[in-house]
């Protein structure tokens, strides 16, 4: 059996190398199946992609001549990366002036190409783009301090970070001369690939030196840390192959897979090395150890096999989740699981049978030193304050329909980022300047995608008026660049006004100027605002939050939204709107986890439930079972909304999880409880539970010792969800465990004096 498992083993860790980290966060959850034709289409058009890099050039020395030698030198260095589309600056803008009575095309920028600026032409080049009300806002800020170019990928590639170094190092040149902040999507996924290698080696080193810790300390014995420790680094290596052969990669989410292995995987062998220490002779031949070894492992079997069933219907209860990172993660944890308690069935057994019999005071110490002694007045203390428990569970029932609805739900990905790092600070800065760096759009198209529709006067009049309105409305917009803006603007340089022609003829003139400005610009951004046949337009909008002066929150996208529903009567009855961009899928993420966390709690309830009662055969016990994990869930509401702790991407399946890992104590007070019950007829039953608690005190007291400080380990990641998830899932076991060894008994003796008593009655 050792040499099999030893082969799995070896087999596994060949796979390793092969696991990946992705860093994607906002793709969790794709884009429903219209918005991605919409960003497909729109984004081809206009050459951007969510991965654009944005830099911004701010300071009092920006418009000198130096600085803008500068800058046309990063820019003309950028171009020469074959990774790299043309850059979209003020530098490459097409702007128009009216000529006599005609419009007319030239450049923002007064200096031809190979030529260097004066401060001469940096004060004409201020003037044009001042004056550029399209250009102002978009690759300027609105009080024109300040310069923006936009930067992107080719295409996206395995060396991406590599790229964003070389375009990072050709970028802060500039900080000789100006402020400069290079940020974007890109650069928030490799400070995610960052924390979660970092992570991943920190968290597993801490988690394994809490294991050993713990076993050293609750067995005093080097076979006691040397057997658990090995199990779980053995369930870690065949988790972590299946995830290679299932070709799950490493993300925000699951990255706790590895941790979880080896937290679980200690529990399940400290309830066999505890049996096993309980019933074992010092004196035993090996024959004797050999049978005593097998009785053991017989006997704690049923609260293995229902411990690791519960959890792995706990964890798989993700797999209803719409987002396929929770899936990942369930499936995942789930194997881990799995492969923990297959192994303290068989790899503790094999391993106990070729090592020497305990020494006598080690036997001793298991039953007789300072833990058993705390469990003792433990279990005396909990039938004797039974009715105090019963209080405070019921008094944390009333906290929790108090609290259920008053913890938020955050999805901002800027949030989860230690609050010291300097892209966070500078995206922050970005935000308040120019707006978020992933656009909110706003797509109109035509009934039945009638042509030219939009060339129609009354209908872009319309829909000018309904941009007005949001801007009047909504302050957290920063900018807005559409075709009616546009055309408004040629008209405003051709007659003086800004509005939309109130003839066709002259409406499609600017239109048709606008084709030509975008041509002449070598860059196709101002092509996306309408489609070639003219049946769609696209409006895109800059947004911050105003109510916090940050980063673009779920709170603004939702105020967008309204004032979209609110300007809606402004538009054509019969035409179609769709918004759609990062803000929308996290929106629609954060719902979706509110719904996954509802779904999957419910089902993992009624399953365990179920499995419970098949188990003891025992409606009434399926449902004591479940008391503990239910104490802890209601607990964690109640500490969330003290502590102001949201849900996320992570802590959103804690409760998921508490209900398979918190019922394992559970059903191991019970089967014990049980079992003396039907050995012991006689005993009076506040006598059988005080006695059942003084046996399973010790490994529930070790087990849950174990996940938590395991779980505590997390505190020290990188991520905010990570150290939240942690910090409820550790709290949430406390809770457990002080359920299973005191309100659960008292619910029982309640339970037992109240029947007693109605059947005393005549």
């Amino acid at each position: 059996m050792l040499l099999l498992i030893l082969a799995c083993t070896l087999a596994a860790l060949t796979m390793l190398p092969s696991l990946e980290l992705n860093s994607e966060y906002i793709n969790l959850l794709p884009p429903k199946e219209e918005h991605r034709m919409l960003r497909q289409e729109v984004l081809n058009v206009s050459g951007s992609t969510p991965g654009d890099l944005y830099c911004l050039i701010e300071g009092e020395q920006v418009f000198t001549a130096d600085t803008l030698n500068a800058v046309q030198k990063v820019l003309d260095e950028l171009s020469t990366l074959e990774e790299v589309k043309k850059p979209l600056s003020p530098f490459s803008f097409v702007t128009v002036q009216k000529k006599g009575t005609r419009l007319s095309t030239f450049p923002l920028s007064p200096v031809k190409e190979g030529s260097s600026w004066t401060d001469e032409d940096a004060k004409i080049f201020k003037q044009r783009l001042e004056a550029d009300e399209i250009a102002k806002g978009l690759l300027s800020t609105e009080e024109g301090n300040a310069l923006l170019f936009q930067v992107a990928l080719k295409e996206k590639r395995t060396d991406q970070a590599d790229v964003h170094q070389k375009i990072r190092d050709i970028v802060n040149i500039l900080s000789n001369y100006a402020e400069v902040s290079l940020i974007g999507t890109p650069l928030f996924e490799d400070r995610v690939l960052f924390y979660l290698s970092h992570d991943l080696n920190r968290l597993l080193i801490l988690c394994m030196a809490v294991i050993v810790l713990l076993f050293y300390l609750a067995f005093r014995s080097k076979r006691a840390v040397i057997i658990p420790f090995s199990l779980s680094l053995i369930a870690l290596f065949w988790t972590l192959a299946c995830m290679v052969l299932l070709g799950y990669a490493l993300t925000v989410v699951n990255i706790i897979v590895p941790s979880m292995v080896l937290i679980l995987g200690s529990s399940y062998a400290i309830h066999v090395l505890s049996e096993y220490y309980r019933s074992l002779s010092a004196n035993a031949t090996k024959e004797e150890r050999n049978q005593q070894i097998v009785d053991s492992v017989t006997r704690i079997s049923k609260t293995i096999f229902g411990a690791c069933l519960t959890t792995i219907v706990g964890f798989l209860s993700l797999l209803i989740c719409e987002l396929e990172a929770f899936k990942e993660l369930g499936i995942a944890v789930s194997l881990g699981i799995f492969f923990c308690a297959l192994l303290s069935m068989l790899y503790i057994p094999a391993i106990l049978s070729i090592l020497q019999t305990p020494k006598q005071k080690d036997l001793r110490t298991f039953t007789h030193g300072p833990i058993a002694r705390l469990v003792h007045t433990l279990s005396l203390r909990s039938v004797r304050s039974w009715p105090v428990a019963i209080i405070l569970f019921a008094a944390l029932l009333v906290s929790f329909i108090f609290t259920k609805q008053q913890v938020s739900i955050e999805t901002d990905y800027l949030t989860y980022f230690p609050k010291n790092d300097q892209l966070i600070a500078q995206s922050i800065a970005f935000a308040q300047e120019i707006g978020g760096s992933d656009p909110h759009y706003i797509t109109l198209t035509a009934p039945e995608q009638e042509k030219n529709y939009f060339l129609r006067p009354d209908v872009l009049q319309q829909v000018h008026a309904f941009e007005e309105e949001l801007l009047r409305t909504n302050k957290d917009i920063t900018h807005m660049l559409s075709f009616s803006r546009y055309v408004a603007f040629l008209h405003s340089v051709h007659q003086g006004t800004s509005q939309i022609p109130d003839t066709p003829g002259l409406l499609l003139t600017l239109s048709r100027l606008l084709v030509v400005v975008s041509k002449q610009m070598d860059h196709p951004m101002l092509s996306s605002l309408i489609s070639e046949d003219g049946s769609r337009i696209t409006i895109t909008v800059r947004s911050f939050d105003s109510r916090y002066n940050s980063w673009e929150s779920l709170e603004s996208v939702q105020k967008l939204q309204q004032s979209i529903r609110d300007a809606r009567h402004l538009l054509p009855s019969e035409l179609i709107i769709d918004d759609w961009g990062v803000g929308v899928d996290a929106l629609r993420m954060s719902k979706s986890i509110a719904s996954d966390q509802n779904r999957s709690l419910l089902l993992s309830l009624v399953l365990v439930l179920f499995i419970v009662i098949i188990q003891f055969k025992s409606f009434k016990t399926g449902v004591f079972a479940l008391v503990p994990t239910l104490t802890g869930i209601m607990g964690n509401y109640l500490f969330m909304y003290l502590l102001d702790i949201p849900f996320d991407v992570v802590t959103i399946i804690f409760a998921s999880v508490t209900v398979g890992v918190g019922v394992d104590a559970a059903i191991h007070f019970l089967l014990r409880f049980r079992r003396r019950q039907a050995e012991h007829p006689a005993l009076p039953y506040e006598v059988v539970v005080a006695q059942t608690l003084e046996d399973t005190g010790r490994p529930i007291l070790l087990t849950s010792s174990a996940l938590i400080l395991g779980l505590l380990v997390l505190l020290f990641a990188s991520f905010l969800p990570i150290r939240y998830f942690g910090l409820l899932l550790s709290f949430a076991l406390l809770v457990t465990t002080f359920a299973t060894l005191f309100i659960l008994p008292s619910l029982m003796i309640a339970l037992h004096k109240l029947s007693a008593r109605s059947r005393r009655r005549p």
